[in-house]
């Protein structure tokens, strides 16, 4: 499991509703899965989009926090060899419930 997350250093920034994540990394080779050809595949950027969600609801382990609901759409495929940054940051709480948003930018790419 931890060379799924080599290169996963996340920055902690606080936020009103708890912790704004974020953290930018490049793809080792062995991380580089591929269902189509040069298009990373899209179980495994959503496996490292819940684990920094998470992160943005509990930075420690002391308490876990577990995903009950991940909706995710892709707007365009990410080149495995490209660097990438992961962000995440809660937009509300409800009780213990937080819920956060998140992203992937793919470095060098304008934002369309």
């Amino acid at each position: 499991m931890d060379l799924l997350f080599d290169g996963y250093r996340p920055i902690y920034k606080r936020h009103a509703l708890g912790w704004e994540v974020e953290s930018t990394f490049l793809l080792s080779t062995s991380q580089q899965m591929c269902y189509y050809k040069d298009k990373l595949f899209g179980g495994y950027a959503t496996f490292l989009m819940d684990r920094i969600l998470v992160d943005s609801c509990k930075p420690t382990t002391e308490e876990p926090a577990f995903t009950a609901y991940l909706n995710t759409s892709f707007k365009r495929p990410i080149a495995p060899t490209t660097p990438i940054m992961l962000r995440a940051w809660p937009e509300k709480l409800d009780g213990r419930k937080t819920f956060v948003r998140g992203s992937v930018h793919v470095l060098g790419e304008s934002d369309e």
